[in-house]
């Protein structure tokens, strides 16, 4: 691989820059950026082309005190003769700290595609919400039409049976609009400081007596890692999906389930203006089942996305929409031979001391 093109490919700004931020690298966009040819740019401070008080000095001075990467959203860049645009920023030390790689995403460009993919995405999820939803509440309805029907007549015995045949599948449907409720915009919450071995083992003790009775669990936890910030209800529902999801793929005799906790220190998130948050608690959950399927990898956080049988693929989403809530993200690692899913969140008090504006 030739990968001079790879870095001429990048389709936004991207610099290598020494400790004193001089330009010791920089694409064929940069150079558009900043008006002017890669031989008169290398060896240029960046403050002689985004300004001596750009933001993104103080970005770079947070990674090379603590080395991880940040990602920082809504930066304003004041390119010389450009004006001030907005831009997502992706910054990291290489060479052992001696140099800087940033990235800026322009934000115009981003929302732009985020928009359209935003419109394919709701058209698609509205057409499979009402396919979904037809085929999830027809089925209990249809329990519910044929008891009542019996229950007409006075010659059934068994009223007791019908009428219990009615309540429980009404609260099938109760719980199917709960659960698209959750994946709705409004959000209520709970916070308050919390273990999240606490939220696990309520989960595995639930899942033991039940649905993964047949699971043997494996725990690997890390007493030092710190406490997190977060509703203990809503963080339960999103672990008793990844674990029910595992239960139920894993086989009847010798299902395992590995649950590890660990400190992280790799990652910090936060948008321009608000304090960064570094995901410092790494939670995997790993199965021995088949796996996730290859066609539904890349959309297997979408709403409906799902090749379980009678599954109504609102799972895994809401999984993600909670444990985003908690400043947080989860991932799936398709390297494994099960499925494998990790969750990042960030702990009590995470956050950097500064705000960078």
């Amino acid at each position: 691989m030739d990968y001079k093109d790879l870095w001429e490919s990048v389709p936004y700004p991207a610099f290598v820059l020494d400790r004193k931020y001089d330009i010791k690298l920089a694409n064929s966009l940069s150079q558009q950026y900043c008006e002017t040819s890669l031989d008169r740019l290398l060896g240029q401070g960046l403050r002689k082309f985004i300004g001596q008080n750009s933001a993104v000095f103080e970005v770079l001075e947070k990674i090379a005190i603590n080395s991880s990467a940040i990602v920082k959203f809504d930066v304003p860049i004041n390119w010389k003769n450009k004006g001030s645009q907005v831009f997502d920023m992706y910054a990291v030390n290489v060479e052992t700290g001696l140099s800087s790689l940033i990235f800026f995403h322009p934000k115009q460009l981003k929302g732009k595609m985020e928009q359209a993919m935003q419109n394919q995405s709701s058209m698609k999820s509205v057409s499979a919400m009402g396919s979904v939803l037809s085929h999830e509440i027809k089925n209990p309805l249809a329990s519910i039409i044929g008891a009542a029907q019996l229950l007409e007549s006075s010659n059934v015995k068994n009223k007791k049976n019908l009428t219990q045949i009615i309540l429980e599948e009404a609260k099938r449907i109760e719980n199917i609009v709960n659960r698209v409720q959750l994946l709705a915009e409004v959000n209520r919450y709970d916070f308050s400081k919390l273990n999240i071995h606490d939220v696990i083992e309520k989960v595995k003790r639930s899942a033991s007596q039940g649905y993964g009775s047949h699971v043997f669990f494996e725990e690997n936890y890390d007493p030092s890692i710190p406490d997190v910030v977060g509703d203990f209800e809503l963080l339960t529902q999103a672990f008793h999906n990844l674990i029910k999801n595992s239960c139920e793929a894993v086989s009847k005799k010798g299902g395992r389930i590995n649950i590890k906790t660990s400190f992280y220190s790799g990652l910090a998130l936060g948008s321009f203006g608000e304090k960064n948050k570094k995901l410092k608690l790494m939670i995997t959950l790993t199965d021995n089942g088949p796996g996730v399927s290859k066609n539904i990898i890349a959309d297997i956080f979408d709403p409906f996305s799902t090749t379980k049988m009678g599954g109504s693929g609102l799972g895994l989403p809401l999984v993600a929409k909670i444990i985003s809530e908690h400043g947080g993200f989860v991932e799936l690692d398709d390297m494994y031979e099960g499925a494998c899913f990790k969750i990042y969140l960030p702990a009590e008090n995470s956050s950097e001391s500064e705000r960078i504006y």
